[in-house]
């Protein structure tokens, strides 16, 4: 039987083109491959999402700490214990005379003012805004509903949601999926993470610097022997 030369060209063809396609196979293969680019750090869930979503019982339990006109006499005693001196400043401000820190999982409802450094450990909700003359430290989950306001530099750490605006003289220094309702003022350098989040503007003065960090890996030991 005598196959048509038209026939035999195509047969051909597709023979010489399934050659060349199972040659280059393994090569497509490869570079359709994900990439492993090693383990990476897992990302809690961002506190600011469950901000948004209005899902703030895990505050629940502290609210005994800030009952209207109570939270704040607490929080004066406290610092009275500690040294510092407090006083009320209307119906809404309480004034420190000195260097404080909000102690873990505290509940304020006023604004606060305070005439030296300020510290706010992990798990704190400040209901109104806080103004320091010092450097500000805020630890990590803490939530701010008003301004966070220094005179000199602001450190703010993972997980934090500052409803108002950001304001220093100093540097300003954003953590891990941190979110500022309003804006970022400061007059050094701002620096934060690329999965932090500044609703409106970032400023700094003519010499400051903003810089964006990428998320950090975790390198873990390639071997068991390599750990400790």
């Amino acid at each position: 039987m005598v196959l048509d030369p038209f026939l035999l060209m195509l047969f051909m063809l597709i023979l010489s083109l399934g050659g060349v396609v199972l040659f280059f196979l393994p090569s497509i293969i490869e570079i359709k491959k994900p990439r492993d680019d090693g383990p990476r750090r897992i990302l809690r869930r961002p506190l600011q999402t469950l901000m948004r979503s209005g899902s703030v019982s895990t505050f629940a339990s502290k609210r005994s700490h800030a009952q209207s006109g109570h939270g704040s006499k607490e929080l004066i005693d406290l610092c009275k214990e500690a040294g510092v001196k407090a006083q009320r400043i209307g119906r809404d401000t309480v004034r420190f005379l000195g260097d404080i820190a909000v102690p873990f999982g505290f509940e304020i409802s006023e604004n606060i003012v305070v005439e030296g450094a300020l510290i706010i450990c992990e798990g704190c909700v400040l209901h109104g805004s806080a103004k320091a003359y010092g450097d500000v430290l805020v630890g990590d989950s803490v939530v701010v509903n008003g301004n966070l306001v220094s005179k000199l530099n602001v450190r703010i750490m993972d997980d934090v949601v500052i409803r108002g605006s950001v304001h220093a003289e100093g540097f300003v220094r954003l953590g891990e999926r941190v979110f500022v309702g309003l804006s970022v003022v400061a007059g050094g350098d701002v620096e934060l993470f690329e999965n932090s989040e500044v609703k409106n503007n970032i400023l700094g003065s003519g010499c400051g610097v903003i810089r964006v960090l990428r998320c950090p890996k975790v390198n873990y030991p390639p071997t068991i022997q390599d750990i400790g």
